[in-house]
């Protein structure tokens, strides 16, 4: 006759905190996708900030990638034409409100 085995008695671990994860990215224009936190910082920088987070979506929902379908290498260089083209835009709506009054 086999004998039967016990079930082994355990106390369950407590669970441990998650820690932030921390990037290893250090703010290159070069590390693709870029962290959302550089972006920020980026266009604070720039005295863009309040399109931070529109051109983080825009670029998150086609993937970083262009109309070709070949990845962007530096998000910098996409992040200085998002800024141009916001200060261009915010010229023209200065200039289109002193014409109207």
């Amino acid at each position: 006759m086999i004998p039967k085995r016990k079930a082994k008695r355990f106390q369950p671990r407590p669970k441990k905190e998650k820690k932030p994860v921390r990037s290893n990215q250090q703010g290159f224009g070069w590390e693709m996708p870029p962290d959302y936190i550089l972006v920020e910082i980026y266009f604070d920088q720039k005295e863009a900030a309040s399109q931070a987070a529109s051109f983080f979506r825009w670029y998150e929902s086609i993937n970083w990638t262009g109309p070709r379908g070949a990845s962007y290498k530096n998000w910098k260089v996409l992040a200085a034409d998002w800024i141009f083209n916001y200060h261009q835009e915010l010229k023209l709506q200065k200039r289109l409100k002193s014409n109207h009054l």
